[in-house]
């Protein structure tokens, strides 16, 4: 058992800032015009993942014994692969230093969690990050300041992330985490509140899930609330559906999003994706076992179809990696997600009282996750990947240490 406090703080101490910092990290910095330029999130991420790179390699004997090591292995190895034969070789290796840092935290936190005091402290610290965000979120929305949608002449908030689609979809993380805190009335993570005020709380955050007008986001909460409400709580079924109406019946926006869904507008955002996937599913088949390099989708899109057409983003996480690294990598990130849908079922099937609604929950989520990965970017949204998998981790780690408890 691997013993560091000062690392596990050091964890902490990135679950709670990497959210709060896209509004500035993305900001470009130049130091002389003969040196390229760089970005605050880059230099963290280069930073951290040193860091967890180092701690990996002096811990590998007691890491492989992580649930889901092999697996993730060869997906990393895929990745650092495809840089040697990329058609971008810098934007491969970006690509692949970030896909390293994202699975080398989850090592680190399965192997940093020694007990149930870690985790709560954990879990803590992920619902505080949301804070600043949400904050900004609301400043947004109040003054009207929110990123003006293209197709619909509306605001949306996206608090401190750089476009309202990834804030939604960590807003929805951060909110199902709330949801099963609730309803398995963990008293000792949620801040020693009763279950009224914790609805309070909870309250904000789905009125900025809406504010966002994110679809895929919000398919994401009809998901978990459908499942969960079916399986165990029909008041979280009946007060959702009960939700929907009302935004419906009130947004006059809401309705225009959602029936675009159903007509397929020809100048909306789904018939744009539905076009770029026809486009790009050619082009993939060019080379169809290892593809053409991590991170190399917006390069291919911006080659064969421009900037003319709208954003170069895949909107397909499925789709980038089959383009990036071909039907092996593809099957390979397929064999992550399945092999930890079976932890986390196992997990939940063992569970006992209360915890077993946080087990469902945690399950929940991720199948909502990695059901809209395949309409939107959730692979690339790098700060909900990072707390996304320090939580896996941390609660793989628990769910062996406590099974009593689970």
């Amino acid at each position: 058992m691997i013993k560091n406090k000062n690392l596990f703080y050091f964890l902490l101490a990135l679950v709670l800032l990497r959210p709060s910092l896209n509004i500035i990290g993305h900001q470009e910095i130049t130091i002389h015009s003969s040196l390229p330029s760089f970005n605050i999130n880059a230099i963290i991420g280069g930073l951290v993942f040193l860091v967890v790179l180092t701690f990996f390699l002096l811990n590998v004997r007691e890491i492989k014994s992580t649930p889901l090591f092999g697996l993730i292995l060869i997906f990393i190895g895929l990745s650092v692969l495809s840089v040697f034969y990329s058609i971008n070789s810098s934007e491969s290796m970006r690509e692949a230093v970030r896909i390293i840092t994202i699975f080398l935290l989850y090592f680190l936190t399965y192997n940093l969690i020694q007990d149930e005091k870690d985790w709560n402290l954990l879990l803590k610290f992920i619902l505080i990050s949301y804070i600043f965000p949400g904050l900004v979120a609301f400043g947004q929305f109040a003054l009207g300041m929110g990123l003006p949608d293209e197709f619909g002449g509306f605001n949306r908030v996206y608090g401190t992330f750089d476009h309202p689609n990834p804030f939604a979809f960590y807003t929805f993380f951060i909110l199902g985490i709330i949801i099963a805190l609730i309803l398995s009335q963990k008293k000792e993570v949620a801040f020693k509140l009763n279950k009224r005020k914790l609805w309070i709380l909870a309250s904000p955050l789905i009125f900025l899930l809406f504010a966002t007008y994110t679809r895929s986001a919000l398919a994401c909460l009809i998901i978990f609330v459908l499942v969960l409400g079916l399986l165990k709580y029909r008041r979280i079924l009946l007060g959702g559906l009960v939700l929907f109406l009302i935004t419906y019946f009130l947004s006059s926006v809401f309705q225009e999003r959602l029936w675009e869904l159903f007509t397929l507008d020809p100048y909306g955002s789904i018939v744009w994706r539905l076009r770029l996937w026809e486009q790009m599913m050619p082009i993939s088949l060019w080379q169809p076992w290892f593809g053409y390099g991590a991170g190399t989708f917006n390069s291919l899109v911006e080659y064969y179809r421009g900037f003319q057409w709208g954003s170069l983003e895949a909107h397909n996480d499925y789709l980038k990696i089959f383009v990036e690294n071909g039907i092996i990598g593809l099957l390979s990130y397929i064999s992550i997600i399945l092999g930890l849908l079976f932890y986390l079922f196992r997990i939940f099937k063992k569970s006992i009282e209360d915890n077993k609604t946080l087990a469902l929950s945690i399950l929940i989520i991720s199948i909502s996750l990695f059901i809209i990965s395949f309409f939107d970017n959730i692979l690339r949204t790098t700060a909900l990947q990072w707390n996304f998998w320090i939580l896996l981790g941390g609660w793989l780690k628990i769910s062996k240490l406590k099974p009593r408890l689970i």
